[in-house]
């Protein structure tokens, strides 16, 4: 390992000087400002003095103590040996006071052990910070990050591409973007709605409705199967009217339940159908006795699928909260709505990590039936980090 201190005017400055000298897997290790100037200066200015380490790597990116000795120019004889331990421990305790203290104390208490590779990770679990990260993948954590990617779950994705690249393929952008691409859509899982009843559940305002009306388009018009809705949301008025438009626009047809009594009779009278959509009144995960009253009309209910729809262009906090509170009905899957309304796609990775749910289908806009998706791992991964997502999947479903 090589560990040097440089001074710039500013962090950019700084970062160039280790690019150049150290390369691009250069780790930073602390930094700090000092003021520089003679002892009877008047004026001194400021500059920042930041400490990096290099790691010279084999194949296996993973160096052992011995290269680490012959990178320092270290004579093999053991009184020498000693005395360059000694000079490597006090440049480590001058770099930084916290993160490599474990290393430190491991150097040493047991020099017999330092074939294994030096971690200057040790920071305390839970903390994130980005110098900590090879600058040759920072930049793709902060685009994660951008994205609206968890930093948690960006920092570790970030150092498994390191982990798993050599440095001349984190050179080349494309193709660490593509394998970026290929490493999210390992956290996404699908569902196909392969029921005879599928219900959207879900707080007002998320497009329930207009989901309902694609989806059913859908199944008759491209996939020629029978279909009809039905609606319990009785407390718009407008809903109601929505929902009958497009009915008798696409010859489905459709019944109007109050009562888990209506529900009932309507499932019946259509049980011959391929497919039965089902829209529900949209409640406020705060209003918790209505919420309660619309779950009622479902309970005990058998053979049905519930996907709950969240707006892509809510705060993931709040979407958090809503897929807790409508737990207490079932999810099934997650549908989700309003993409072309948010700057930060990578909450779908989040929710699929938190929730550990499929995602079934994505709406990204308001026409019928066009504006909505198929889900799938590698298109969601590619909307997030390369906003692909519309073209690729409507020739798919084309």
């Amino acid at each position: 390992m090589i560990i040097k201190t440089f001074e710039a005017n500013n962090l950019q400055e700084a970062i160039k000087k280790i690019k150049k000298e150290l390369g691009e897997e250069a780790v930073i290790l602390s930094t700090r400002k000092v003021r520089k100037g003679s002892f009877f200066s008047f004026f001194k200015r400021e500059v920042i003095e930041v400490t990096a380490a290099i790691e010279h790597k084999q194949e296996s990116k993973k160096a052992n103590f011995a290269s680490l000795i012959e990178s320092q120019n270290i004579d093999s004889s053991k009184q020498d040996l000693e005395k360059k331990i000694l000079e490597l421990e006090n440049l480590l305790k001058s770099a930084t006071k916290n993160p490599l203290q474990e290393v430190v104390e491991s150097i040493k208490n047991d020099l017999d052990n330092l074939k294994s590779s030096l971690s200057y990770m040790a920071k305390k679990e839970g903390e994130i910070d980005i110098y900590n990260l090879p600058i040759s993948v920072q930049k793709y954590f902060n685009l994660m990050n951008e994205k609206g990617i968890n930093k948690k779950y960006s920092f570790k994705i970030s150092k498994a591409m390191y982990d798993n690249l050599y440095a001349e393929k984190l050179k080349d952008e494309n193709y660490t973007i593509d394998y970026l691409t290929v490493l999210l859509s390992q956290f996404f899982k699908t569902a196909q709605l392969d029921e005879q009843i599928v219900v959207l559940t879900g707080p007002t305002g998320v497009g329930k409705t207009t989901t309902i009306a694609k989806l059913a388009a859908i199944e008759k018009l491209k996939n020629k199967k029978k279909v009809s809705i039905i609606t319990t949301d009785t407390y718009r008025i407008g809903a109601v009217d929505q929902l009958l438009t497009y009915s008798k626009i696409m010859e489905i047809p459709m019944h109007v339940c109050i009562t888990k009594n209506d529900l009932q009779k309507a499932v019946n009278e259509f049980s011959d159908y391929d497919k039965i959509f089902i829209d529900t009144v949209g409640r406020s995960q705060k209003d918790i006795k209505r919420l309660e009253e619309s779950f009622n009309l479902f309970k005990d209910q058998e053979g049905m699928h519930f996907s709950l729809v969240l707006a892509l262009n809510t705060k993931e906090e709040d979407c958090m909260e809503i897929y807790e509170k409508f737990s207490k009905l079932r999810i099934d899957s997650l549908l989700l709505t309003k993409l072309d309304e948010t700057n930060t796609p990578g909450t779908m990775l989040n929710f699929a990590v938190k929730t550990k749910k499929p995602i079934s289908y994505i709406s990204f806009g308001q026409d019928v039936p066009d504006d909505i998706v198929k889900a799938d791992p590698l298109s969601i991964s590619s909307f997030i980090i390369k906003n692909t997502i519309k073209e690729e999947e409507n020739e798919r479903s084309s």
